[in-house]
């Protein structure tokens, strides 16, 4: 039996996110579908994290294991062809018996892409709004979540855990003509933290929140009373680094 390590780009909008859940369309369990319609086989198909219905990856890594030998480059031509055209497995390579997409990571790196203005091409990959925003002050508060912090606040209650520290490498916004962008990379996320994240720094943007009260957020673990709610097509996991 041979292990494969693939990456994976989705339009995440018709999905129901990345794991396979029951009557629901998945990108997991389109893959699966095509991998054991070509092989015949069953097969557990490990992602290195599970992305929220109506989120892209452009960058997602799974790896699977079967029993059949194959050519990696015929067998990604052949899984292209017959998964839905919103899903495109980009390269398959054979790698050790032992790697795990997912507890092998070293980090992932999100972006979140905010439109100011309508726009008829980029609507099902960013969040439209009809205001501006002060980049500036959103950086200042991505500054404060730089290192190792306690991200309880930014995280759905079902799904906290006993620990929910997480290391932020880089957290930054730029702004390119009508869109203003945020990057972040951390050793890992939560469930719900980036666009946690971006609804207060929003908040931030438009004098509804402090960075003071931003920073006291994150010490105590509160959850804002009135957080804004960030849609999730604006969110792509872009790629993940071991």
């Amino acid at each position: 039996m041979a292990r494969f390590r693939s990456i994976i780009e989705y339009d995440g909008t018709d999905f129901a996110g990345w794991q396979i859940q029951p009557d629901q369309r998945t990108i997991q369990g389109e893959i699966v579908k095509g991998i054991s319609q070509i092989t015949g086989e069953t097969v557990k198909l490990t992602g290195s994290g599970r992305t929220d219905a109506g989120v892209h990856a452009f960058g997602q890594v799974a790896d699977f294991a079967i029993e059949k030998e194959i050519d990696p480059f015929k067998f990604l031509v052949s899984l292209n062809a017959v998964t839905p055209e919103d899903i495109a497995v980009k390269t398959i390579q054979e790698v050790d018996e032992s790697f795990d997409s997912r507890r092998d990571a070293d980090s992932r790196v999100y972006t979140y892409r905010i439109h100011i203005g309508p726009t008829a091409l980029q609507r099902r990959f960013v969040w439209q709004i009809n205001y501006e925003l002060d980049v500036e002050k959103m950086n200042e508060a991505a500054r404060e979540i730089l290192g190792d912090h306690d991200f309880k606040a930014f995280c759905i209650a079902k799904s906290q855990k006993e620990m929910n520290n997480c290391r932020v490498i880089e957290a930054s916004w730029k702004r390119l003509g009508y869109e203003a962008l945020f990057t972040i990379e951390a050793n890992r996320f939560l469930h719900g933290m980036v666009r946690m994240l971006v609804g207060d720094m929003v908040r931030i943007s438009k004098d509804q929140l402090t960075i003071e009260q931003f920073k006291r957020k994150i010490i105590s673990g509160e959850k804002s009373k009135e957080p804004l709610s960030v849609p999730p097509q604006g969110l792509t996991l872009v790629m993940v680094k071991y």
